[in-house]
């Protein structure tokens, strides 16, 4: 049995019992406090203790907007919001779950979604109990800077703009010199993430700060291009500085008096509930990125990495429900993109591909608006990689239960942005025990495989051959909805925030 005292290179660690035969380690710092002077700076090494430090409690959230509260089912080894606590700015912390006995098993580094402006590292793998019993493996989830703190560029500060990935980065290197105390192998790897963190996973996988750190990566609704132009990181500075009545020359040591509380009303007056999606993403910063992920991992940046990408089958949905009327704003954002005649022939040519969608303006709306933000950029992420290493495909369909809404429409849903979480971490809902099955064995073998599932045959850009998940299983159908994934050929642009933003 692992000893609860696991040594790092910065001190002891003291940890817990929280499931019969699963020990957990909490709140670990993995960098200093980003606070006072380290405030808008690269993470620096911890402090190291003496004694054995107490790492039975989670640490904090980074400075985020309030979360909505969301009622769920109950889950053994889900982590409400309750148990963890107030959100500040010491919160470069990551907590590691593992099996009692473990020894060199295979590790998988959780990135948690949220817009790169909310979110804490339990939500997805909960306290990971669930997962490295059933998997035999070692679990460990990450908090990291966010919003302004995290993605603000800087005029008079370099590297700057990407100070969250950069704390993923720090993360990632601690598991590598550390986690063998815990009974994982520092040469299996895998980085997961969903949503911004799904992008995170394709920065990691681009950046030259992790070369030999990975050895296989999963992508749950992600994008390999989503980073900030210098243009986008000049207009949100100018935007930001100004809610906070300071000019666009202000410094950074100016900045690093403002409390965090004036910062994240500043981002409160941006915008608020769904409309704060897609402000903030890294910069290519010269150091943590000197390209774009795409770029980058289309040159082999990540060759040789196993790649598991996975998007939902009506993505934007659930911001349709939560903003009524999002996607009738893809008329407006493929025009700004593209121009007017160019945005016209796109969505006409979803009419041909999917005859369906001809008498339903609305959902032919929605598909592009899922499109645009994630099918398509986790669609090129997959081709890019597939030319460097193995690469497997899915879609999960579901149906779920309807949401408690009053604009929701009635009855089982398409499965929607985050739908596949809870059965890639637990095994719930459609193909549930499929898909957890599956990311077991990726994260053990490099390939996803699952007793039910037919053979999974390996993604390259001609058969695009994708395994989709619903309540019937799973199937292997070569480039589901071809027509209309096409029909973004040849098509390049710099994804901007989807609602109009003032300024932004």
């Amino acid at each position: 049995m692992t000893d609860l005292v696991v040594h790092t290179r910065d001190g002891a660690l003291r940890g817990v019992e929280i499931a019969d035969g699963v020990l957990a380690w909490n709140g670990i710092p993995y960098a200093a406090p980003p606070t006072g002077h380290l405030r808008w700076r690269l993470p620096q090494r911890p402090i190291a203790w003496a004694g054995v430090r107490d790492a039975s409690t989670y640490g904090a959230p980074a400075p985020q907007p309030p979360a909505p509260s969301a009622p769920g089912a109950e889950v053994e080894g889900l982590v409400s919001r309750e148990r963890l606590p107030e959100p500040r700015e010491d919160c470069l912390v990551l907590n590691v779950t593992a099996p009692a006995d473990a020894v060199d098993l295979p590790v998988i580094v959780w990135i948690h979604g949220g817009g790169y402006q909310g979110g804490t590292g339990t939500e997805g793998p909960g306290d990971g109990s669930r997962f490295a019993a059933a998997h035999r493996a070692v679990v460990v989830s990450v908090n990291y800077r966010l919003g302004a703190l995290g993605f603000l560029a800087l005029a008079d500060e370099g590297p700057t703009g990407a100070y969250g990935l950069h704390d993923q980065v720090a993360a990632l290197a601690w598991v590598r010199d550390n986690i063998a105390g815990f009974g994982g192998d520092p040469d299996r790897i895998t980085v997961a993430g969903h949503s911004a963190g799904a992008k995170s996973v394709a920065t990691l996988l681009a950046s030259p700060l992790t070369s030999g750190m990975i050895a296989g990566a999963i992508s749950l609704s992600g994008d390999a291009g989503f980073v900030a132009t210098p243009a986008q990181d000049a207009r949100l500075r100018t935007r930001f500085l100004g809610v906070l009545g300071l000019p666009d020359d202000a410094t950074a040591a100016r900045l690093r008096t403002v409390p965090v509380e004036d910062l994240l009303a500043a981002q409160a007056a941006l915008a608020r509930g769904p409309r704060t999606s897609w402000i903030w993403r890294p910069s290519v910063d010269g150091v943590a990125l000197d390209r774009t992920p795409l770029d980058a991992i289309a040159a082999g940046a990540a060759a040789g990495v196993p790649l598991l990408a996975q998007h939902t089958l009506l993505e934007c949905l659930l911001y349709d429900m939560i903003a009524p009327g999002s996607s009738e704003s893809a008329d407006r954002v493929l025009a700004d993109a593209f121009g007017t005649e160019r945005a016209a022939r796109l969505l006409d040519s979803y009419a041909t591909a999917r005859p369906e969608l001809a008498s339903d303006p609305h959902r032919l709306r929605l598909e592009v608006f899922s499109d645009e933000r994630y099918v398509i950029p986790s669609s090129r992420l997959a081709d890019a990689q597939s030319r460097h290493a193995v690469v497997h495909r899915s879609r999960y369909d579901g149906p779920i239960p309807g949401f408690p809404a009053p604009n929701a429409p009635k009855g089982p849903l398409p499965a929607t942005h985050g739908s596949d979480i809870m059965p890639a971490w637990f095994g719930t809902g459609p193909a549930g025990r499929e898909l957890f099955d599956a990311v077991g064995a990726f994260v053990a073998i490099g390939r996803p495989v699952a007793e039910g599932l037919p053979e999974w045959l390996p993604y390259d850009a001609s058969e695009r051959s994708t395994m989709v998940l619903s309540a019937d299983g799973g199937a292997m159908r070569p480039d589901p909805h071809g027509e209309q994934r096409a029909a973004w050929d040849g098509l390049e642009w710099a994804p901007g925030t989807w609602w109009e933003v003032e300024g932004l």
